[in-house]
């Protein structure tokens, strides 16, 4: 090709190469700001902290300790998918108004974050969140730090008896605080009852850990895996085996045993639920089961509480 006829299309090619760089970059730009408004990665590292004092129903009740107002239900916040601490207590105020108040509240801080009154006595998961129904209070003010949050007047309290720290973008509890009663307004709240508890041990991998089964209420019974850690696999469930302790797998396989559902991951705090008619006098350890090969992980014999 002549020289002039080459430089032509040399400078022909340029302005489409910057027009792809352009493109690409504005793509890359797109996918990065979406990612940060879903995940929001800074709040990991920024708490919001918040110093509320307790609400006034008129300027001449400006304490709990005012005339007419009086708590009616208080509990405090056990940890779900984050470590949460601190009280949750309704109050009632001399006006009739009802303010749930958090205090010496901590949680983790995260993208829309809301409190809500949840229609159960108590939620160690999502889906009980989700299944039961709620009330939603509005946003959280901060993660940490005392703070008051109206409660609708027409709001049942005999039926929403838990408040629950609910990420809406994931659909995540951060934590949950069980209400019992205090002075006749709200039936009073069974707490988780431990049935049978146990470490994990190693058999084909190591397996560590606590696993509880406990006693929600109306019966429901349910297994709860915290300090959890074991190895990835592929197929693996969680069973409740037949058998005291299983040491090998072919216990697992010649003892017997319920499948509560596939291990949902390999590290960290989880929940299984346990069909009513299982016999735990009969099922007395927890097996962490990889059913592709038909291997043990690793086994919690349970001991009766």
């Amino acid at each position: 090709m002549p020289m002039p006829q080459m430089m032509q299309s040399i400078q022909s090619m340029r302005p489409r190469s910057a027009r792809k760089r352009v493109l690409i970059g504005a793509a890359v730009l797109l996918v990065a700001g979406t990612a940060w408004y879903l995940f929001r990665p800074e709040l990991l590292f920024v708490n919001k902290n918040v110093d509320e004092g307790f609400p006034a129903a008129t300027a001449a009740t400006p304490a709990p300790t005012s005339v007419g107002t009086k708590a009616l239900a208080s509990g405090r916040f056990h940890k779900a998918a984050h470590e949460t601490k601190g009280t949750a207590t309704i109050h009632e105020l001399a006006n009739g108004r009802r303010v749930l108040r958090l205090t010496g509240f901590e949680t983790s801080n995260g993208p829309d974050v809301h409190v809500y009154l949840v229609a159960a006595r108590d939620a160690m998961d999502n889906d009980t969140v989700k299944q039961a129904g709620h009330i939603d209070l509005g946003s959280l003010k901060g993660n940490i730090g005392d703070q008051n949050y109206d409660i609708p007047s027409g709001a049942d309290l005999a039926k929403h008896q838990a408040v629950t720290i609910w990420c809406k973008r994931f659909g995540v509890n951060f934590g949950t605080a069980p209400l019992s009663m205090m002075g006749g307004s709200i039936p009073a709240s069974v707490e988780p009852r431990a049935l049978a508890d146990g470490s994990f041990h190693k058999v084909a991998h190591d397996t560590k850990g606590t696993a509880t089964i406990y006693e929600l209420a109306g019966g429901k019974r349910l297994l709860r895996l915290t300090g959890f850690e074991t190895s990835n696999g592929p197929d693996v469930h969680v069973y409740l085996v037949a058998a005291r302790d299983a040491m090998d797998s072919d216990t697992v396989k010649q003892a017997g045993y319920i499948d509560l559902g596939s291990l949902k991951g390999n590290i960290g705090d989880q929940n299984y639920d346990i069909p009513s008619g299982a016999d735990l006098a009969k099922y007395q350890a927890v097996t962490i089961w990889c059913k592709r090969f038909g291997v043990n992980f690793g086994t919690a014999p349970l001991a009766t509480k």
